[in-house]
């Protein structure tokens, strides 16, 4: 067997609960709040809980991440004395993370659009409701979803092996320390972003997409309405490659400083 076909059915054994939960848990709000629209009559008693519910799958690796290191951290020992190397071990933990995000979040994202349908119904006229429009804005916001759910993944497994590293030399001040840290560099962060070089990198290849917007009239009852909203091609590509950096540094302090 390819080793690194192993490795992604070791990380299906270990989380297939997790993963089969999350979507029973997604299944089961939708029913307990359709149920609760037909008991009103009132279709946003399940649109509003199912697009909460979709919106949170931004924590969905994170919290992934956070229960799968921390089943690891139990048997460090049997974990990176292996004959793989960690980018392997800590890669086939983010690929399984990333591929039950997107079950569980079609799952969501499918009952957030049959409730839309029903808001739809109820609340436009045709002629007040742009299907494509809709689409469009629903896909970017998943697309947002998906990509903010990656990068705290990535910073969860960097804190951890920042944690890892306090445990072995200050045991009972890590979790106080690693606290330090994180608002340190968010901090430091938030004050790089003033600065011009910020703006530098991140300001270029500004790009129109299509959004939306509602609003009551009187005459009318709801509208959807058009809106354009920019995107920056910079933005991404650094916050991609801030990933990427912080991914590399975390592998890199496993195998040097993380012991067991």
């Amino acid at each position: 067997m390819n080793p690194w076909i192993g490795l992604l059915k070791k990380e299906w054994r270990i989380s297939k609960l997790w993963i089969w939960t999350t979507v029973g848990i997604v299944i089961a709000v939708n029913i307990v709040a359709y149920l609760f629209a037909l008991k009103y009559d009132e279709p946003i008693a399940m649109f509003v809980p199912s697009l909460i519910v979709t919106s949170l799958h931004a924590f969905y690796m994170l919290m992934f991440m956070a229960l799968s290191l921390q089943t690891e951290a139990k048997r460090l020992h049997l974990w990176l004395h292996t004959s793989q190397p960690v980018f392997r071990l800590v890669s086939a933990k983010l690929l399984i993370a990333f591929g039950s995000l997107l079950v569980s979040l079609f799952v969501s994202a499918l009952f957030t659009y049959i409730a839309s349908l029903e808001i739809k119904e109820r609340y436009f006229n045709e002629e007040m409701w742009n299907h494509e429009l809709f689409i469009q804005s629903g896909m970017l916001a998943v697309l947002s979803i998906v990509l903010l759910s990656v990068h705290m993944a990535v910073l969860c497994l960097f804190y951890w092996v920042i944690y890892r590293i306090c445990k072995q030399m200050i045991p009972k001040l890590s979790g106080l320390i690693v606290a330090l840290i994180y608002f340190l560099l968010g901090w430091l962060f938030s004050q790089f972003m003033k600065t011009n070089i910020f703006e530098w990198l991140t300001g270029w290849g500004k790009v129109a997409v299509p959004g939306i917007t509602f609003e009551y009239n009187a005459t009318e009852g709801w509208i959807m309405i058009q809106k354009i909203e920019t995107i920056s091609i910079g933005a991404g590509v650094f916050y991609g490659i801030m990933a990427i950096l912080v991914f590399c540094s975390s592998i890199w302090l496993i195998d040097r400083k993380v012991e067991v």
